[in-house]
């Protein structure tokens, strides 16, 4: 009865819906995981009501809307020289801004003049403020038999997952968060013991305090410092992708994700003072710990899970000292983390985590650079951790204009280099054990017509996952967009990956040899009407290792999408038929899902999958659901463990409601 009211509540309320299809459509191939994806859609769609001011874009604002670095030069360039802008029509002005460039941004734009510190009184913030508040919920129709175990391994909670969100925006000058989240599986209520949600987070930004203090962020959040090496926890589009390598710039960002992992839970400051930039920050954080490995799942669903839980203290301190004189910028990094626990990698089963992090204390020492002449950018960052091993990037950006861009860069990170908060571009998670020449390059054409080329070619000096030995391996990818009037849209995108490893020979001794993946995707987008629009896409993969043993995978969708202007109604239905032959083979397909969300689809075996989405808005509130069927051939079970259904199909329900006011 309990679970039935909470499910009704979804139904008693009813954003405008998102106009930002496009966007979400030219990212999804883009190679950043999942979480960061869901910022960044979260990110723009929490703007979609109160939108952009084209007198006051950030830099990540900028990129979000798909601005490359010459553009964002240009219209900053702009605006210095002959003030805000009055009208968005005056963007045929500006240097690198063609008619495409124009109508694909505007919808997200309005023009007001800029008031740099809008006063923070509580009259004014009451006014004035952007709120909204949000309520998720999902659940597996079928009951998994971790709900139904006799034993103490099972899962102790209800199998519906849930979220609410509360969030404040004012102007530039201030941001509020309330998040509140439970995993399916984790209990409200267990053993007359209430939970409540498992995990919540709360932040509060205030920008502009005075000449000095520019920003101070309390409680949650993350950080994006220089190229990463030394600290960066934020979202940025960047590995094979055509918005450039170099990192846009520091900052503090509120944390306000249901992500339970890689953010920090403390004070953060941004100052200046003329030319010098300084970031401070402290954070004490709890994390889940098994005795061997920190847990970044966020689960807490059976007994062992729970004991798991907040069992770590991590303490974080440091800062950041930036010096910046025109187009040149040189700056020194200094952090310290400290365990409350001893971290113990498993080597024993895991060779490879030799030179991984263990102990209770570590500390990070960097040095950055930037330089730029006109549209060539230079950047550098070194970094030093507390066992003396180093990593280090170098790179260039060259905007040849708003037609073409190149990009190079160069990494090197030590064996033994060892950083619980790096995150560089590269192939390992940890920026450890890792030799790379990275390239890319874009160009539009004309207005129909652009593509994106890039390649990365690493070494793994040491043993790592699945090889033991050092090995070579290649990631390339080829981006054709073509859109020949505002009706119909061609993209294709072809990867090659070749990641070389263990294979066992015919005198049985066992060795790296390449193992190469092959993935081609055609998208056909044609719009009938305004309001009705239809997607179709395609997709093969082949695999090739050694001796000659190859699998191959293919997919295909279609799907069909209403939304009318007029009438506050929006659905989406797809249908997708899937064959893997194998995981090397399998795709990761990004689909449409509850707005200010981000869902990917897993496709891995054979069978159909079908989902459908519908969107009810009346005034400020919006009520969204979806329904999503997947039913597997040749099986009469899916997964294993806790997660086991003994059925050939999935079915999964989600509802939202959105308020903005």
């Amino acid at each position: 009865m309990r679970k039935f009211c909470f499910f009704v509540f979804l139904f008693v309320s009813s954003l405008s819906f998102s106009q930002i299809d496009n966007l979400l459509n030219d990212l999804e191939e883009d190679n950043i995981d999942n979480e960061a994806k869901q910022q960044l859609f979260e990110t723009i769609q929490i703007n979609d009501n109160n939108l952009f001011n084209i007198n006051n874009l950030s830099p990540e604002e900028m990129t979000l809307l798909g601005l490359n670095n010459f553009q964002q030069f240009c219209l900053q360039n702009y605006i210095q020289q002959t003030g805000q802008l009055f009208s968005l029509n005056e963007l045929r002005f500006v240097n690198g801004f063609d008619e495409k460039t124009i109508a694909s941004i505007s919808p997200f734009l309005y023009v007001e003049p800029y008031v740099r510190k809008r006063p923070l009184r509580l009259d004014s913030i009451f006014y004035n403020a952007k709120q909204s508040l949000r309520f998720q919920y999902s659940e597996n129709l079928h009951r998994p038999y971790g709900y139904r175990r006799k034993d103490n391994k099972g899962y102790l909670g209800e199998k519906f997952a849930s979220s609410f969100r509360y969030y404040l925006k004012y102007y530039d000058r201030l941001e509020f968060s309330f998040v509140a989240d439970k995993d399916a599986g984790e209990p409200l209520y267990y053993k007359n013991k209430t939970y409540g949600f498992d995990h919540y987070n709360i932040s509060l930004t205030i920008r502009d305090i005075n000449k000095h203090l520019k920003q101070m962020t309390i409680g949650d959040y993350r950080l994006s410092i220089a190229e990463g090496l030394a600290m960066k926890q934020t979202f940025d589009i960047s590995y094979l992708s055509d918005y450039g390598i170099k990192n846009k710039r520091n900052k503090i960002s509120p944390f306000r994700s249901t992500t339970e992992y890689d953010y920090n839970k403390g004070l953060a400051l941004q100052m200046n003072f003329g030319r010098w930039d300084i970031i401070t920050f402290f954070s004490y954080n709890s994390l889940d710990y098994n005795g061997s490995t920190i847990q970044q799942t966020g689960y807490h669903r059976t007994q062992t899970e729970i004991n798991n839980k907040d069992t770590l203290f991590q303490t974080l301190i440091g800062a950041n000292l930036q010096y910046i004189y025109k187009n040149f910028s040189i700056g020194a990094t200094f952090l310290t983390y400290h365990f409350s626990d001893s971290i113990s990698p498993r080597v024993s089963s895991y060779p490879y985590m030799k030179y991984y992090f263990s102990g209770t204390n570590n500390n990070i020492i960097s040095v950055n650079t930037a330089y730029s002449i006109k549209r060539l950018h230079f950047f550098a960052e070194l970094s030093k951790s507390a066992n003396n091993a180093f990593a280090y990037i170098v790179g260039s950006q060259y905007d040849i204009g708003y037609k073409s861009h190149l990009s190079v860069s160069y990494r090197d990170y030590g064996k033994d280099y060892q950083n619980f908060f790096a995150n560089a571009i590269g192939i390992h998670d940890n920026n450890q054990n890792e030799r790379g020449i990275y390239i890319d390059y874009s160009q539009m054409i004309n207005n129909k017509f652009n593509y994106f080329i890039g390649a990365d070619f690493f070494y793994f000096p040491f043993i790592s996952y699945r090889a033991n030995k050092s090995v070579y391996g290649q990631k390339t990818k080829l981006q054709l967009n073509y859109k020949p009037n505002d009706k119909n849209l061609f993209d294709f995108c072809a990867r090659l990956t070749n990641r070389q490893y263990n294979t066992t020979l015919q005198n049985q001794t066992i060795l790296p040899k390449n193992n190469i993946t092959t993935q081609f995707h055609l998208r056909y987008k044609h719009a009938f009407t305004q309001t009705l629009s239809l997607n179709f896409r395609t997709g093969y993969s082949h695999s090739f290792t050694y001796k000659d043993n190859d699998n191959y995978g293919l997919y295909s969708y279609i799907e069909a999408i209403y939304k009318d202007k007029n009438f506050p109604l929006k659905l989406n239905v797809r249908y997708t038929y899937f064959h893997s032959a194998d995981y090397d083979n399998h795709f990761s397909i990004y689909e449409y899902t509850l707005p200010l969300n981000f869902s990917t689809a897993n496709l891995n075996g054979e069978g159909n999958r079908v989902y459908a989405i519908v969107s009810y808005s009346l005034y400020n509130v919006q009520l969204s659901l979806k329904y999503v069927f997947t039913r597997y051939s040749h099986t009469s079970q899916i997964s294993n463990g806790n997660d086991k259904i003994l059925s050939n199909n999935t079915q999964y329900l989600y509802a939202q409601i959105f308020y903005s006011f």
